[in-house]
């Protein structure tokens, strides 16, 4: 994947926000992975157990991950006590930006669940989806200067990670 510089911008603080705004001066310096997803769907949410291990794995090592939930219909848009309802539910301990399409449109995801990847300089180093996405990003997120291999007694393993992927193809 080419080295292009996305503008992190477009997660607007002032927007719709559960857990937490993230403000842009907070990403300087810091490999960060934006998931996107949306409430409906299967392959989204099989992923969230491995994302928040990620977040236990590499979070101390200066990862920031970001989830974004892509709305469908103005009636989910914005809806911050539905979203933070699903994140409850699902035990989603991240960021999440809710999202109208626009962001989605503008990081060129047209698929769901999504992974892209951000170095340290802010640019996008991969874009991962489809049903081994977990696999590959793991991959992505071990090459990530200072992002050693976590313990294995800490990680959700190979084998969940191929079975959450089996099971949504």
């Amino acid at each position: 994947m080419a080295s292009t510089k996305i503008p992190l911008t477009l997660l607007d603080p002032d927007g719709g926000w559960v857990n937490a705004p993230v403000h842009v001066s907070e990403l300087d310096g810091l490999p960060v992975l934006l998931h996107f997803w949306t409430m409906d769907c299967e392959d989204c949410a099989a992923q969230f157990e491995a994302v928040n291990q990620w977040i236990v794995d590499y979070g101390p090592k200066g990862l920031k991950v970001i989830g974004v939930d892509v709305t469908h219909n103005e009636t989910e848009l914005r809806d911050t006590n539905k979203v933070e309802g699903f994140a409850r539910e699902h035990g989603l301990r991240y960021p999440i930006a809710m999202d109208d399409g626009s962001m989605a449109k503008a990081y060129g995801v047209d698929k769901h669940p999504a992974f892209l990847l951000f170095g340290t300089d802010g640019r996008l180093k991969n874009r991962i989806g489809g049903k081994d996405a977990l696999r590959r990003m793991r991959a992505e997120l071990k090459k990530l200067p200072g992002q050693e291999q976590p313990a294995p007694h800490g990680e959700v393993s190979r084998e969940q990670e191929d079975q959450a992927a089996a099971s949504n193809p």
